[in-house]
């Protein structure tokens, strides 16, 4: 499946046609877990917010391009006063669990002629996973610790469609529906829920439950994109 994708995605960037026009835009995104990744994490929700950047042919029903992502899809706050010893200051500790992607993006368009445009997509690339811990002793002052609890990326295709309605008020511009499923290979990541600090061993460690799982995601997205944004 992995190497029909990229090579169906390969012949469609290496056709030689003269391109009419670039397409920009950006989306909100929400991925509920599915399959597997249900099993692990059934409530965690997977915001982001993506750029677009496509690229029509103007021969073809075809557009190509790239979508890099951004999300953050769990955060915990701890006030503790024993994270240093022979300390009693009270200290924030911060954790976000952050997502981010990167995906070339295959698009065909069986119409083009309706004010209702639909279109199927498929895309390939890769997710970053990775936690990341701050420590302060408020919020209006630098950090004192800085840091990452785990990190991991792997491999990911996503298979879907949507529709792209006119909108009147931006020159070129149109509201885009989208779902798609997200699948790839297994990552290792944590939840909210998945690590507590213990403050009684040395100098105090974190203690990690890290969960293991593909990222399949049923994903539906809204966003604007522009037709010929660079004119």
């Amino acid at each position: 499946m992995r190497k029909s994708l990229l090579i169906l995605l390969f012949l469609a960037s290496a056709t030689s046609l003269k391109a009419q026009f670039f397409i920009a835009g950006g989306h909100l995104n929400g991925g509920f877990p599915a399959s597997n990744l249900k099993q692990e994490v059934d409530k965690t929700f997977f915001p982001t917010l993506s750029g677009i950047l496509l690229y029509e042919f103007q021969t073809q029903p075809f557009q190509v391009g790239l979508e890099v992502g951004y999300g953050v899809y769990g955060t915990k706050l701890e006030k503790r006063d024993d994270l240093y010893p022979g300390f009693s200051e009270e200290f924030r500790l911060r954790r976000n669990n952050n997502y981010a992607s990167g995906m070339a993006v295959f698009r065909y368009l069986p119409t083009q002629s309706s004010k209702i445009t639909p279109f199927v997509e498929i895309q390939a690339g890769a997710n970053y996973l990775y936690s990341r811990f701050q420590i302060r002793a408020s919020i209006f002052e630098d950090p004192v610790e800085v840091g990452i609890d785990m990190q991991d990326w792997g491999f990911a295709y996503k298979i879907g469609g949507g529709i792209q309605l006119p909108l009147s008020f931006i020159e070129g511009g149109k509201l885009e529906l989208r779902v798609n499923y997200q699948d790839g290979s297994i990552m290792r990541f944590l939840t909210r829920a998945d690590t507590n600090f213990l403050p009684d061993k040395g100098n105090g460690e974190f203690d990690y439950n890290p969960r293991q799982s593909p990222l399949q995601l049923i994903t539906g997205s809204v966003g604007i994109v522009i037709y010929d944004a660079f004119r």
